[in-house]
């Protein structure tokens, strides 16, 4: 009875602790802050919000304090959950929440949040002009930004119209036109784009131009070609190489078989299915074949690792039939020739 006793009394004196550790915390980086140590405000804080994660003092501290330090990532993080759960006052967490979004640079939200306060008759009366003011700046910002972006795009695309986009490129000046049309639009070069993706061009030059139709949402068919297939897709509608159902099938084939017992070889494996996976992309082998192309990937690991294989063996490890494994086995060495020095 008396241990019991003693347990109840050690539970009560955890648990009234906390909150006094937490007051104490709080003070401190009061303290801290006042005193402009805006370092050890910060610490202070994140240590009191483990105990009071909600409270108007620890949270505006914290969010004060990051602001004063310049992390306006992190402050702005931090406000909007703020904003979201009603914590601290209103109109001050705005007027943070609007300022750390300028220091960012993020004047559409910025834009966004302003009009949203004025649609709903959240500014005081004597504060209108200078958020008015605000929003017109935002404004102003957003459209000498697209400006600008446009000007640049014009310059490039008249860059690339004079020079023309593929004829002759070495393979650093492919890599070097298709970065630039990451940042323009595309679509005025889909004639030029469609004939070199039907061309006996690089395949992981075609994989580069399909990924930039698809992160610019491009909404047509386009046909290409790659080591003598042929098919039309809808970027819109690809998925992403890792997506893709035999990536992740034979990946996680391989992985359940010898990353365990060898950890390296699996690497070895995993390099080469990414590798080559970027330059069949959006080509896929048939699911019924993925155990040979399991077995020839490890083969080829071991190969490159060891100067020997025993083909048979690890084709009888996938349950694969040893000629269609040899086939893929002396696929891969050719599309390792090509994939060599591009990637």
């Amino acid at each position: 009875m008396d241990n019991e006793n003693n347990r109840k009394k050690d539970g009560e004196a955890r648990v009234i602790a906390f909150p006094k550790l937490g007051e104490r915390l709080i003070a401190k980086g009061l303290d801290e802050l006042g005193n402009r140590n805006f370092k050890a405000a910060a610490q202070l804080f994140s240590q009191a919000r483990e105990y009071e994660p909600e409270d108007d003092e620890v949270c505006m501290g914290l969010v004060v304090s990051l602001v004063e330090l310049e992390f306006y990532e992190e402050s702005k993080e931090l406000c909007k959950e703020m904003l979201n759960k009603g914590i601290g006052d209103y109109f001050q967490l705005i007027n943070i929440y609007l300022m750390v979004l300028l220091q960012l640079g993020e004047h559409q939200e910025m834009v966004t949040t302003i009009e949203l306060l004025f649609d709903e008759n959240q500014i005081p009366f004597d504060k209108e002009e200078q958020f008015e003011k605000m929003l017109q700046f935002s404004k102003r910002a957003l459209e000498d930004k697209k400006e600008e972006e446009d000007r640049n795009t014009q310059q490039i695309a008249v860059e690339l119209q004079e020079d023309g986009l593929f004829e002759g490129k070495t393979d650093n000046e492919m890599f070097l036109v298709i970065s630039k049309l990451t940042h323009i639009n595309i679509r005025p070069f889909i004639p030029q784009i469609e004939q070199f993706l039907q061309s006996e061009g690089h395949p992981f030059f075609k994989t580069m131009l399909l990924n930039i139709l698809t992160d610019q949402e491009y909404n047509e068919q386009v046909r290409l070609s790659k080591f003598n297939e042929s098919k039309s897709v809808l970027p819109t509608e690809l998925k992403s190489l890792k997506e893709t159902d035999f990536y992740k099938k034979i990946t996680s084939l391989t992985e359940a078989r010898i990353s365990q017992d060898n950890p390296s070889l699996f690497e070895m494996v995993h390099s080469l299915i990414e590798r080559h996976s970027s330059l069949l992309y959006p080509f896929e082998p048939e699911q019924e074949s993925i155990p040979s192309w399991a077995a020839a990937y490890h083969a080829l690991a071991e190969e490159y690792m060891t100067g020997e294989v025993s083909a048979r063996g690890i084709a009888g490890f996938y349950l694969a039939e040893e000629d269609a494994v040899a086939d893929i086995l002396s696929y891969l060495k050719e599309i390792e020739e090509i994939s060599y020095p591009i990637i």
